[in-house]
């Protein structure tokens, strides 16, 4: 399936794929979707219901489109219920993903908060952040005001905020010694690219990511897929390492 580039992303080659489910809505009717990779674990008919259902009512507080919303939904299920190695999922770990999932994710239970309003000023430097990270870096701020009672209007000091908080984990981490792993010239110029304030965090998360694969040198194939994963799943946490 080839991924078209996204815009203004660091690491080129890497988008938004479509659903591999030919019909999302076919499971209102009882059929149950048949995963796009037949290794994934295979979804109870309740628990897709209840997981669609979900991201549906989450789609708006995340800033989804609802199709957007149903994917992301979908994806983070079957990749923390193949990392804890089920061969099924079932309702009550959808239920279980909604307490864990941060602020933002459809599939989060930490939605009653109040609708931000962000000003065209933050708009456009939130455009400036790579799209595999945009969503997140949105969902973080608002998090951050949320809990520092910066009022529900988002301006450019807000998100500077979270991006100095950000900063001074991502340094902490680089002051560590920097990459652990080996890198490919053409897969470190990817990395170059990224903003200094979460160059730390992405680091950590891509070799974290590359060891799970059991690769001990980080490529271009190792980057496209860690970030094809991030953009599907929304799951930048992965209940292991990335964006906190």
């Amino acid at each position: 399936m080839e991924i078209e580039d996204a815009p203004g992303c660091p690491f080129p080659g890497v988008g938004t794929s479509p659903s591999p489910n030919q019909d999302r809505d076919s499971v209102e009717s009882g059929v149950c979707p048949v995963p796009h990779d037949p290794s994934a674990p295979s979804w109870n008919l309740d628990a897709h219901v209840e997981a669609m259902r979900r991201a549906q009512q989450g789609a708006e507080r995340s800033h989804l489109g609802p199709e957007r919303a149903r994917e992301m939904a979908e994806k983070v299920a079957e990749q923390r219920a193949a990392l804890k190695g089920m061969p099924e999922i079932r309702s009550e770990f959808i239920e279980s993903l909604g307490k864990k999932l941060g602020y933002g994710h459809p599939l989060s239970d930490r939605g009653n908060l109040p609708t931000f309003t962000w000003t065209a000023e933050a708009e456009a430097r939130l455009a400036e952040v790579p799209e595999f990270c945009r969503e997140l870096t949105r969902w973080r701020v608002e998090w951050t005001a949320h809990k520092k009672d910066l009022g529900t209007t988002i301006t450019p000091e807000i998100m500077e905020i979270k991006y100095q908080m950000w900063g001074e984990v991502s340094h902490r981490i680089q002051a560590r010694g920097g990459p652990e792993l080996e890198w490919t010239d053409s897969a470190r110029s990817r990395f170059d690219q990224v903003p200094d304030f979460v160059k730390g965090q992405v680091l950590e998360a891509v070799e974290g990511n590359a060891r799970q694969l059991g690769v001990e040198v980080v490529d271009d194939e190792v980057v496209d897929r860690v970030i094809q994963r991030w953009s599907t799943t929304g799951d930048f946490h992965e209940g292991l390492y990335g964006f906190r």
